[in-house]
């Protein structure tokens, strides 16, 4: 079950001044595997470093989900226009269609890290899920030594709504997790 009934056309690619955002394709497993592959890149993430085996597994589901319509989880690629290239990844998925709420989250190459990648991406999949989708809530969270992370987050309007203590066990230490969400009536596009 979806927010949107079969006949509603995608609500994506999305496009900012410097990005596109769409479906993922074949062509694209060099680029996405690039920043995949870096440890600083998943330093806070449950997932990674990737291998070239866990990228292309990661890319054939992402393609996969990329044939159906409509779906409750989209995976987006982030296109650099000026560049041509992949530089990371957002997605947005409904949590719960009877109350309108998602989640969403974002990686980057280090090469979009400060330019205000992150939140030109964020920002418009926001659009997204409070117009088209209609949503009323939206959240997300981040490691708490994820200061980019969080900052995107803050940048855009969202609230820390509390910290998750012992949150997730990636690579054998338990880390803290922050939850940040914004409602409908908050956002400023």
């Amino acid at each position: 079950m979806t927010l949107l009934a079969d006949d509603t056309p995608p609500w994506f690619p999305l496009e900012t001044e410097r990005l596109i955002l769409r479906d993922p394709r074949e062509e694209d497993f060099d680029d996405i595997h690039a920043y995949a592959q870096l440890d600083d890149v998943v330093r806070y993430m449950a997932w990674g470093p990737n291998t070239p085996a866990m990228t292309r597994e990661v890319l054939d589901r992402w393609l996969s989900a990329a044939g159906g319509w409509p779906r409750t989880e989209v995976n987006l690629v982030v296109e650099d226009k000026a560049q041509a290239r992949v530089i990371g990844s957002i997605r947005l998925a409904i949590q719960d269609e009877v109350h309108r709420t998602a989640d969403f989250g974002y990686c980057f190459h280090p090469d979009a890290w400060g330019r205000g990648i992150g939140t030109e991406a964020a920002r418009a999949i926001l659009g997204a899920a409070f117009g088209p989708l209609n949503l009323h809530r939206v959240w997300a969270t981040c490691d708490v030594e994820n200061r980019g992370s969080w900052g995107i987050m803050e940048k855009l309007g969202m609230r820390r709504e509390g910290t998750f203590r012992k949150h997730l066990k990636p690579r054998g230490a338990w880390r803290d997790t922050h939850l940040y969400a914004l409602l409908a009536e908050e956002w400023i596009g």
